[in-house]
């Protein structure tokens, strides 16, 4: 085998590397530990773009799995790891027992009395009898099955290489080229001992399974030799079922292949235009026995359908399941559950079945009911507890909706049981900081959906008989609140502003309500409150915030019925007892407690990342389950749509909603931006959730009390701030309404509605002034919002123009910063959209944007950066005779990113020419290059202490290449300089090491954009003494140069660069008040 790259193919085949492997070509895709060879040809890529090329090799390997495929390697480990656990004790204990027996009769065979039963081999022996004991009592082994276009093997080469005891796997594929392919990559892995490539049908295999085992049983008869024990179980430990569409043909088949004392079944369906839609209910039934839910939660109604075709196909052969974690994702379902042989649990099935009668074209209302009542008993002693199993009382509930008058539609047979073990999840959740981030590279995505997987849970009503427990309550669990619901979707039904998720939490929880969120969709709510709560709190929400116009309701509609409109006539009797349980709920009072509603769960983790569907190229999230390539988008895709408005329409008119996107294109004359709106009507409700934007938001609102501001940054980053105003910033602002002032426009003008005023920098000082205008004395009483088109140096001038202002107005009116980040770096904003960056595949820009329309204030943590006298501000700018340097005296100066000396801050100087400024971030390769080949060890001293500033403590050395305090995560959108650091923390992070090669600062900064993996590397320097990369949380530090030369006398705040005298020091230290606010994405602040 070599490898190698061709010549003379195009400039984007000689990226990729060729592998040749019996004379034909591959490239390499690695994922996790595995590492899969895809048919390549120079010949044929010679004239196409690197990025068609790659499109084209999604056939082979599909990267949206990568999620499905770590977290399936997670939990067979989690589930591995506890079946090894209860087996190896009892192992243990028999192993200990028959040497003690050796050791009293000295060795011999232990006496006949003292012989012990046979263990019982089944529940540790593989089906190959070669394997070694060890191996025997850690086997596990997987079937697969996929069609042609992604049978590689993938899954199985993972699992034997990330699982330590797996010991065989069996990948099955109907094509033979296929499954050569699984081989040769076995091959290419080294695995090729322990992967079992089958060719054929999968479901023969695993009904060969069944086969062997019941010839075994007759062979055997009654004349089994007990001395050899029970005969090992050939049945797999663990089966994947992960074909395109769904898997239920395969049901039957892997119930009857695995392991019957808990195997483990994983199974995949893709096929969510059946389960999750409303278009194919014969379908959905031929293939899961059931009819699918039609409403916001038919993809939660979808993963039920799908656990009961599993349970009712194990039932037939007295198997029970009890799922461990039932996952809607993206366009899928991914679900583990565990199979036991247990008649006795079988025959609490039927309890957990239920019907859902379902209000799809009203107000959303649903209700169930069990097909057969599992019912709890005393026994006759008294002293303990049963389960009856009978007939369920029906209907439960009338042929129209009680709230709305709607007609109800039937859903199901579905599974009405618990989706997740609480206990699995946390296995996998504690587990998961100690696996590497890069071979699990979608943990955040993990860690986020398997957390909201676990606060789903509420909690059952007490049991007003108080009976006693019993063994068997586990089997008849059920979830009494099987679905969420959607305020917005509420909202529209009554035509009324949508409640926020905080005020309606607080609501409910106010009035003795649980209420948490479904894994499924942002924004969702689960209860146990009656509907009838939930659409009293509606009414109230109505009255008391937002009232609606009841003129243009019609007569006969939900909403009608809902708001109560309608006269009150003659009832009759159940009308009454209606009419008496109404008032009773009307008498409720409701409080929109906001701090009650506050999320208190655990902060900072990706709950709802973007999603990523199996054909994105029309730009629709999968998870609608009603758009396809003939959508009314068109080409706008999900990561280009800045914001969503609704038009005001007549109630006779179907609502009308304009979309705004984004596009950024490269060109020879440089990026260029495209604002687009289009306008539909109908808008697919996810993209709704996310993006729509009903009314400005307070800070966008100007008048007297709050002034408005665009600052157009020129000479930011390469210069594109005036060209991305022009084209994108205005016509949106215009889009809302929202209009600039003329530039003779008078102050008090500034306080006219929907105005903004326009400040475009005409040298370096222009945003440091026009912050301190605003620290005047007539302006500290108004509050002022500033989008700034800038990077963060825009930021930072803000910050040094407006710190020195003090008062109490100023101190409570603090400025708010909106960042469109053009600058180079834009460290401040990928630090704050940290968790966004990590799942969204929107741009910079398009992330700036969203969050101008729907973030959230905070205060910006700072700090303060004290010089010596003769420290002199130092700055390059062109003029007619050139390169002019100006220098200016300062003592200080404030920052919010990073305050730095050696090889950062001359970095940032000696790129910061307007020649160099057109490269952009590239910039600062081009100058790298000069300072590592002369690697400088700057000469300093550096201490640091906590926050109190006592207990200095000194570094060991006094040669640096690199001293950097970070108040910040990233420099960079990639480049992680501080991974500890979170957003708005306020936390200063000194990052040292000492002088090195350039090749070791390149080794440690090509670690910094590997997720910030530099801070744990460690070297053994020229004289054997261990370095490494120090990383230190500080509340004050101070750099003292001891340099002679005043080139490596520069300091860098935030950008801003300071010549230090010789023997001078820099001390930086926290803020304890902030002097700017900041708009940042909720996601930061929840």
């Amino acid at each position: 085998m070599t490898s190698t790259a061709k010549n003379g193919a195009s400039a984007a085949a000689t990226e990729i590397q060729i592998i040749t492997r019996d004379g034909q070509e591959f490239t390499e895709v690695k994922e996790g530990l595995a590492r899969i060879l895809v048919p390549f040809s120079a010949k044929d890529a010679a004239d196409k773009k690197l990025s068609d090329i790659e499109e084209q090799q999604k056939v082979f390997y599909n990267p949206i799995q990568q999620f499905n495929r770590d977290l399936t390697v997670l939990a067979i480990k989690a589930y591995g790891q506890e079946v090894l656990a209860k087996r190896h004790p009892a192992n243990a204990d028999k192993i200990a027992k028959r040497k003690r027996e050796k050791s009293d009769i000295g060795g011999g065979r232990p006496k006949k009395q003292e012989k012990e039963e046979p263990q019982d081999k089944s529940q540790n022996e593989p089906a190959n009898d070669t394997h070694s004991t060890k191996e025997q009592e850690e086997r596990s082994s997987e079937m697969k099955r996929n069609d042609r276009a992604s049978a590689t093997g993938l899954r199985a080469l993972r699992y034997v290489q990330e699982l330590p005891f797996i010991t065989s796997v069996t990948a099955n594929d109907l094509s033979f080229s296929a499954v050569e392919a699984i081989r040769r990559n076995a091959e290419h892995n080294g695995v090729e001992s322990k992967v079992n490539a089958t060719a054929g049908d999968a479901r023969a295999h695993m009904y060969s399974l069944l086969t062997q085992e019941v010839a075994g049983d007759g062979a055997d008869g009654k004349h089994q030799d007990k001395k050899r024990g029970k005969k090992p179980n050939k049945k797999y430990n663990v089966i994947d079922l992960d074909p395109y569409g769904t898997a239920a043909p395969f049901f039957d088949a892997a119930l009857n292949a695995v392991r019957d004392d808990g195997g483990l079944l994983c199974v995949t369906c893709t096929d969510s235009a059946i389960w999750a839609s409303n278009g194919y209910p014969e379908k959905t039934f031929a293939l899961y026995g059931g009819v699918p839910v039609k409403g916001f939660h038919s993809h939660e109604a979808g993963l039920r359908l799908i656990l009961h075709s599993i349970a009712t196909a194990a039932a037939r052969y007295g198997l029970a399941i009890e799922p461990l974690l039932s996952l809607s994702i993206d366009y899928y379902t991914r679900i583990f559950v565990k199979v036991r042989k247990s008649p006795a649990q079988v025959k609490f099935l039927a309890g957990k079945t239920m019907i859902v009668y379902n209000c799809d074209q009203g107000c959303e209302a649903w209700e169930t009911q069990f097909l057969v009542r599992n019912r709890k008993a005393t026994n006759k002693s008294g002293k303990g507890t049963f389960y009856k199993h009978g007939f369920a009382m029906a209907p439960t509930v009338d042929r129209r909706c009680k709230e709305c008058g709607s007609k109800m539609h039937l859903a199901g047979p579905m599974y009405g049981g618990l989706l997740h073990s609480p206990d699995f999840i946390k296995k996998i959740l504690d587990d998961l900081p100690n696996v590497p981030d890069d071979v699990y590279r979608t943990k955040p995505r993990i860690e986020g959906m398997l957390q909201t997987a676990l606060e789903e849970f509420l909690p059952p009503p007490e049991d007003k008989f108080k009976l006693q427990s019993s063994k068997d309550d586990e089997f008849a669990a059920v979830d009494l609140y099987p679905f969420f619901f959607h305020p917005t979707g509420l909202a529209r039904i009554v035509h009324c502003v949508c409640p926020d998720e905080d005020s309606f939490r607080g609501a409910l929880r106010h009035l003795g309500y649980h209420v948490t969120r479904s894994h499924c969709k942002r924004g969702s709510l689960k209860t146990n409150a009656p509907w009838s709560v939930i659409w009293h709190i509606m009414r109230e929400w109505i009255r008391q915030n937002h009232p609606v116009h009841v003129e243009n309701i019609k007569e006969n509609t939900p909403a009608y019925t809902l708001l109560r409109l309608g006269k009150k006539n003659d009832a009759t009797e159940d009308e009454t007892t209606e009419a008496t349980e109404r008032d009773s709920i009307d008498k409720l009072e409701v409080v929109f407690d906001k701090k009650l509603g506050r999320d208190t769960s655990k902060k900072g983790i990706v709950r709802y990342p973007k999603n990523m569907s199996a054909n994105n190229s029309v730009g629709v999230t999968a998870d609608t389950g009603q758009i396809g390539a003939g959508s009314r988008l068109g080409s706008v895709k999900p990561e280009e749509i800045v914001l969503i408005s609704r038009r005001s329409q007549g109630t006779d008119t179907p609502t009308l909603y304009d979309i705004f996107s984004l596009k950024e294109e490269a060109g020879e004359q440089g990026p260029s931006f495209d604002l687009s709106r289009i306008q539909i009507t109908d808008v697919p409700q996810p993209l709704l959730d996310e993006f729509l934007s009903e009314d400005l938001p307070a800070y966008l609102q100007s008048g007297p009390s709050r002034h408005l501001h665009v600052v157009v940054s020129t000479n930011s980053g390469t210069g594109l701030s005036l060209n991305f105003y022009d084209s994108v910033l205005r016509p949106l602002l215009k889009g809302r309404d929202i209009h600039a002032l003329e530039p003779s426009a008078k102050l008090a003008e500034r306080s006219n509605p929907n105005t903004y005023n326009l400040v475009i920098t005409q040298n370096s000082d222009s945003v440091r002034n026009f912050a301190r205008d605003l620290g005047r004395a007539d302006q500290t009483a108004v509050q002022h919002t500033v989008i700034l088109l800038s990077g963060d140096g825009g930021v930072v001038d803000m910050l040094n123009g407006r710190a020195p202002v003090e008062g109490s107005s100023a101190e409570t009116n603090l400025p708010l910063i909106a960042i469109l980040p053009l600058g180079t770096g834009n460290a401040l904003f990928h630090s704050q959209h940290k968790l966004t960056n990590a799942t969204s595949e929107a741009s910079s820009l398009v992330q700036g944007l969203r969050t101008l329309f729907k973030g959230k204030a905070a205060p910006l943590p700072s700090f303060k950066a004290e010089f010596p006298s003769g420290s002199r501000i130092i700055t390059v700018e062109s003029s007619d005779k050139g390169l002019e340097s100006h220098a200016n005296a300062t003592s200080h100066l404030y920052g919010g990113i990073v305050a730095s000396y050696g090889f950062h801050s001359q970095l940032v100087w000696e790129s910061d020419t307007p020649e160099y400024r057109k490269h952009g971030a590239q910039r600062f390769q081009m100058v790298a290059q000069q300072l590592l080949q002369e690697s400088h060890a700057y000469n300093s001293i550096v201490e640091f202490a906590g926050e109190d500033g006592t207990q200095l403590q000194r570094l060991d050395r006094d040669r640096h290449a690199y001293i950097l305090v970070a108040m910040v995560s990233n420099l960079e959108k990639k480049f992680t300089i501080s991974p500890s650091s979170k957003p708005l923390d306020g936390k200063l992070r000194l990052v040292h090491f000492g002088a090195v090669s350039g090749q070791k600062i390149m080794e440690i900064m090509a670690q910094a954009y590997n997720g910030g993996k530099h801070v744990n590397m460690k070297w053994t320097n020229e004289d054997g003494k261990e370095e490494g990369v120090g990383y230190d949380e500080a509340g004050v530090v101070k750099i003292t140069t001891l340099e002679e030369d005043a080139r490596w006398r520069k300091v860098c705040i935030d950008g801003t660069i300071v010549e230090l005298p010789q023997g001078g020091t820099m001390s930086v230290k926290t803020e304890r008040k902030p002097h700017l606010q900041i708009l940042v994405d909720r996601s930061v602040v929840g």
